[in-house]
């Protein structure tokens, strides 16, 4: 398979394994998959692709911002958070940036492009791979940026609302940018009340990234969006990239995602029984797990190889070898369906314990 930095490659495994549909872990998406209302939004939106799509995303920012009680203006939508991160630094080009590890690679990626400095504050499993106060001491002055993620990828670590307050305030303080990455935000269950939101009208270099991808299972449709207090920012961001980045089938399901908090309420309630039950599992299987909140799991094992060896039983998992701080025997589950899960366990019970390692040959 072509090397890949992120997980969900499907078509990858479809190549290796022809005619195997395996069960994917290693892409975080929402098990209940796309509400009804975007799936119908979608169907109904595909006249309309023979049009370009509205260049501003009117119709979505202006649902996005009476959604999170902003004005249109402090609202810019692009191709997937990824997008977002690559404009963020073409806009703010910061000579230094501080970043978590591990962590998302992409804020790296998009940093290197343009030059920047990264630093890293180092999580320890020790610690639960949580962000403590010694970050404090890292944050740049002016001219540098802060890029953060909680909850974190692949830790499933969210940072305590009162360190993101300081550490919001002693970005204001030495005149370093925050940018926040909330992707994964829409799964806790206090997951509006924890983002930073509520700061964007104090901290005029604050800058929230969030993602339909995740929640509503709309990661083929490329959908992310973020949000700040200068509709300066958010016109240098517009200005930074080509025109029409958003398609009209992401515009249109966008706006019809923000109708769901039925369906995200229950998202949650689901995906929150099934991390309890996926991680006592993972336990039991004798692998040590990171405490978290996403709909994902970080977990260790002895065997460097699990993630491989399950690939002939039809299952993915995300191996964080790749990932800065974490290694070989590293590896992240996305949080599925109760049936899902069971068989994932049993699979890596099956393959750890040595019962039967040369593949069940059976097609899901």
């Amino acid at each position: 398979m072509d090397a890949f930095a992120h997980g969900g490659d499907l078509d990858g495994y479809a190549r290796r394994f022809p005619g195997r549909a395996p069960l994917d872990f290693s892409a975080s998406l929402n098990p209940l998959g796309m509400p009804q209302e975007v799936r119908a939004a979608l169907h109904a939106a595909v006249d309309g692709c023979a049009r370009y799509p509205d260049p501003f995303c009117r119709e979505l920012r202006e649902g996005l911002a009476a959604k999170w009680g902003l004005s249109p203006g402090q609202i810019f939508c692009g191709s997937g958070a990824a997008e977002i991160f690559d404009r963020l630094a073409a806009v703010l080009r910061p000579r230094a940036a501080l970043l978590l590890a591990p962590s998302f690679s992409e804020y790296e990626r998009a940093l290197c492009r343009v030059g920047t400095d990264c630093r890293f504050h180092m999580l320890h499993k020790e610690e639960g791979f949580a962000v403590t106060e010694r970050i404090l001491e890292q944050i740049p002055g002016e001219g540098g940026a802060v890029f953060l993620c909680s909850p974190n990828n692949p830790t499933g670590q969210a940072i305590a609302p009162g360190l993101l307050a300081r550490i919001a305030g002693r970005c204001g303080e030495t005149g370093a940018w925050l940018v926040v990455d909330e992707c994964f935000g829409g799964f806790l269950a206090d997951g509006r009340e924890r983002s930073m939101r509520r700061y964007l009208e104090r901290y005029g270099r604050l800058v929230i990234v969030r993602a339909f991808t995740k929640l509503y299972a709309l990661a083929g449709v490329r959908l992310g969006w973020c949000m700040a207090q200068s509709p300066a920012l958010i016109e240098s961001l517009r200005a930074a990239g080509q025109p029409w980045n958003v398609s009209y089938l992401a515009q249109k399901a966008g706006a019809a995602a923000l109708g769901c908090d039925a369906f995200a309420q229950e998202s949650v309630r689901y995906i929150m029984r099934e991390r309890a039950f996926l991680s006592e599992g993972l336990r039991r299987c004798g692998l040590w797990l990171c405490p978290g909140q996403a709909n994902f799991v970080l977990f260790e094992s002895a065997d460097p190889t699990l993630a491989e060896r399950l690939l002939p039983h039809g299952i993915l998992l995300r191996s964080c070898a790749d990932f800065r701080g974490l290694g070989a025997g590293w590896y992240r589950a996305a949080v599925r369906t109760h049936a899902e899960n069971v068989r994932l366990l049993e699979t890596i019970q099956e393959v750890l314990h040595g019962k039967n390692d040369h593949g069940t040959g059976h097609v899901l």
